[in-house]
């Protein structure tokens, strides 16, 4: 890949960090000269390497201490790195821990200027922005207040404002928007969507799934310290998911049952799969045409077959079936139990057709199946997950309707009288 497509370029990056008991172990550390040790060590990022392109909007995920916020800090310049390079091309703004970089005593415009400075703007070119940053962080007479006066709302909003009116070739944002209300936080993904439209590089990091799929081209998914896998933030996501599921698994019933990638079924339109060896979809298909794509036009009945095989041992097995738009968001879904069929050596075969009203905007769609036990407890662990196996292309609609799904929405009484 040519370098000038790339934004960020990491290699070999670890960072780690020394853990002293006691404040006062610090100075017999030093006073030690390295003979004897008074901390033990800490290994936030091991051996990270990954690049990312210019314009790419990325997401950063993985459980709470898997080093995401320590990724950010690193690429921001706030940390040095144990070993490893770091390569950024552009200007870095980062908005990371809430109020981080502000001067408490210094007000809400003093800091804008100050933020400004450390960003190399000059006087001129801060002035020149200042109104729009105002505007936005919208905190009226607190803007020439200390920020020590600030609620951790006003903080975050003159962070947020201050930090993307700076042109930054690479905006990273740690979780801090988590802090403001609903209306600032809608307000902002506008403004960072606007960014990624006009071809800034966005990494963030977040939790929250559902924004990954839909507002990132890629993820990053850290794991205790590594970098376990970076790809399509769809497919990406999917992995943490069940890979949090089986970590769930192991700790009630202490499982050695692996979640991994697996094959997806042949003729996949995603062909993203991951599950264990307790059980597999073998076949799933538009009915009566066995494609695993189909076309259509206005509402019509869509017929689906799956045949699963599964171990005898299961408890509950069950078929989940998900529909998803094009970003693999959740629009509906059901799910019904296997009974078995017939009996393949030590496993069960069952299989299943269903049919749906197709009341959809016209677009493409996904079918996701999920091969499952239901467990004792109510929780449920996923076999086999085969992502976007099934696409559905509705190319036009009659029926007059907001939004994707038509709910069939209608009047039942039309005599005003008798309801006021």
């Amino acid at each position: 890949m040519p370098c000038e497509d790339i934004a960020i370029s990491i290699r070999n990056l670890t960072k780690t960090y020394r853990l002293f008991g006691h404040p006062g172990d610090r100075v017999k550390q030093f006073l030690s000269l390295g003979l004897k040790h008074y901390h033990r060590e800490f290994t936030a990022l091991q051996d990270v390497t990954f690049d990312i392109k210019k314009g790419e909007t990325v997401g950063i995920i993985g459980r709470n201490g898997s080093g995401k916020s320590t990724l950010l800090q690193l690429i921001s310049g706030i940390l040095k790195p144990t070993s490893g390079t770091i390569t950024a091309s552009g200007r870095v703004s980062a908005l990371l821990e809430l109020g981080a970089g502000f001067n408490p005593e210094f007000t809400g415009r003093e800091n804008i200027y100050f933020q400004g400075a450390i960003m190399g703007l000059t006087k001129e070119e801060i002035d020149h922005r200042f109104d729009d940053i105002a505007a936005f962080a919208d905190i009226g007479e607190y803007m020439e207040q200390p920020v020590r006066t600030y609620s951790s709302g006003m903080t975050v909003r003159l962070a947020f404002a201050s930090s993307i009116n700076v042109d930054p070739d690479i905006f990273i944002v740690d979780e801090a928007l988590a802090v403001g209300d609903a209306a600032f936080q809608f307000k902002c993904i506008s403004r960072m969507k606007a960014l990624a439209d006009s071809g800034i590089t966005l990494l963030f990091v977040s939790h929250d799934m559902g924004m990954v799929k839909t507002f990132c081209s890629q993820a990053l998914y850290l794991d205790r310290g590594t970098k376990k896998s970076l790809g399509p933030a769809d497919t990406v996501a999917e992995q943490y998911f069940l890979d949090i599921r089986e970590e769930q698994q192991r700790r009630t019933q202490a499982s050695d049952n692996l979640v991994v990638q697996k094959k997806p079924i042949e003729g996949s339109a995603k062909g993203i799969a991951f599950g264990t060896d307790k059980g597999h979809i073998t076949t799933a298909y538009f009915a009566p045409s066995g494609q695993t794509n189909l076309s259509i036009h206005d509402t019509a009945k869509v017929r689906i077959y799956v045949a699963a095989e599964y171990a005898k041992s299961l408890a509950a097995p069950y078929l989940s079936v998900f529909l998803q738009d094009h970003r693999l968001i959740e629009i509906s879904g059901k799910s019904f139990p296997l009974r078995e069929t017939t009996v393949k050596q030590e496993l069960s075969c069952a299989a299943l057709e269903m049919e749906f009203d197709a009341c959809l905007k016209p677009g493409t769609y996904f079918i996701s199946l999920r091969l499952e036990n239901r467990e004792v407890d109510g929780s449920i662990f996923p076999l086999d997950k085969q992502t976007g196996v099934l696409s559905l292309v509705v190319s036009s609609q009659s029926k007059k309707f907001w939004g994707l799904v038509d709910l069939g929405i209608h009047e039942t009484n039309k005599n005003w009288k008798e309801l006021s």
